[in-house]
């Protein structure tokens, strides 16, 4: 069975699918090894680990080497985080999602706020763009690539619940597989929208929002971790430095073990 066939199935789970996220090779393979049915890049967390900000700072092309080497190393499905697609180009944006499915990706997310302006795309000009992708992608054998449509209108600073339901009835219509709302915590609005929709919603976790039962119960069917384990470990690397330099002691780094296994090895 295709990649993108099982990723589709993992959304249709009695419980929802549950996607820790990485950022480069080492970072998959430790969540497949931990049990991950799959596994999501974090654009946050692959441009600060290679020294930049989020925002498409880091190049698609740098983003098609890290998809690369990650798909090397593991064997679950992979869906990559495109952010607005690294082009204000629809022709170019369409033609990185292409290159992602001919490596093997399963799906990506793909934003409606592009990275150069505050606020969002045109509902009708993003509603085209994910049209335009899911026809290519079938045009191309790659019937199913999971899109899943990233709303940012919660991470707006004015936003309405008809404004959420327009744009996510409008991102179903265009094809795409499942609807990625962040920053939405209000449990009787995620129970209302699950209900409006026929496809996957998508919700992620933040700091007191994290229960998965309850989410489930809200009809939720995935819940993806962000940028919140990246964050964790840079938090962790930043903290063993200045220890490291200020005690000029390295006994403490060898508290805990690497329990994963290479493939080298």
């Amino acid at each position: 069975m295709a990649l993108s066939t099982t990723f589709n199935a993992l959304h249709q789970q009695s419980a929802p699918l549950f996607l820790a996220n990485c950022w480069d090779p080492s970072s998959a393979l430790i969540i497949e090894q931990a049990g991950g049915q799959a596994v999501a890049t974090t654009s946050w967390g692959m441009s600060n680990h290679q020294g930049y900000k989020d925002g498409e700072q880091l190049t698609f092309d740098r983003v098609l080497q890290t998809v690369s080497a990650i798909l090397k190393v593991i064997t679950i499905p992979l869906s990559v985080d495109i952010e607005a697609g690294y082009s204000a180009d629809q022709n170019q944006i369409i033609k990185h999602i292409i290159q992602l499915a001919d490596l093997g990706v399963a799906g990506i997310n793909i934003e409606d706020k592009p990275s150069h302006q505050s606020s969002l795309r045109d509902i009708k000009a993003h509603q085209a763009l994910l049209q335009a992708i899911k026809q290519a992608l079938r045009h191309n054998g790659f019937d199913h690539f999971f899109i899943n449509a990233r709303c940012d209108l919660c991470l707006q600073p004015q936003w309405t619940e008809a404004a959420l339901h327009e744009r996510a009835l409008a991102y179903q219509a265009a094809g795409c597989d499942g609807f990625f709302i962040p920053a939405l915590t209000d449990t009787t609005m995620i129970k209302r929208l699950t209900a409006l929709l026929s496809i996957p919603v998508n919700i992620m976790l933040l700091p007191g929002f994290s229960d998965k039962q309850a989410l489930a119960e809200l009809g939720v069917k995935r819940i993806s971790s962000g940028n919140a384990l990246s964050d964790h470990v840079i938090a962790l690397q930043e903290s063993a430095t200045r220890r490291l330099l200020e005690e000029h002691t390295v006994d403490f780094l060898f508290e805990q073990s690497v329990r994963a296994t290479w493939l080298s090895n």
